[in-house]
């Protein structure tokens, strides 16, 4: 019984590649060896490629903190602009305020007339009237002017 099983089996062939390989006298190479140079590699590699990624993500970060920083600067400049833009209104704003009181100064002098000519009687005073009608006249076709 035990007789059968240790007889070798006839029709088993191997490759000449195999038999090259097993009959060569290489030095073995331990395959622990082999694969941590492997992992050493890849692990390079990936070290590389995150060095690379990092390099990437730190000059984006770095290029839109500068675009920040010149929008604020660009902000700052539209800051004096707009400082001379208020000073600017302010000064029209002042012309035409002095303009307005100088028109309505002849409309103030006009009543001032009626009211001194006839402080304690009625209005009867066509003249005055006249002229202040005339003044407010004029200050409502300066005003519809402004307007055009």
């Amino acid at each position: 019984m035990g007789a059968s099983q240790s007889s070798a089996a006839h029709g088993e062939q191997f490759s000449p590649a195999l038999i090259d390989s097993l009959s060569s006298r290489h030095e073995p190479v331990p395959p622990s060896s082999s694969a941590d140079d492997i992992i050493r590699r890849r692990l390079a590699a990936e070290a590389a490629h995150i060095r690379s990624q990092e390099a990437e993500i730190l000059h984006s970060i770095s290029a839109a903190l500068e675009k920040e920083n010149l929008d604020k600067d660009k902000a700052g400049l539209n800051s004096d602009v707009l400082g001379r833009d208020i000073e600017e209104i302010r000064g029209k704003i002042e012309r035409i305020r002095e303009k307005k009181n100088r028109e309505e100064e002849g409309v103030r002098l006009a009543r001032e007339g009626v009211k001194h000519d006839h402080p304690d009687k009625p209005l009867d005073c066509w003249k005055q009237v006249d002229i202040f009608k005339t003044e407010v006249s004029k200050l409502e076709q300066a005003f519809v002017k402004s307007l055009q």
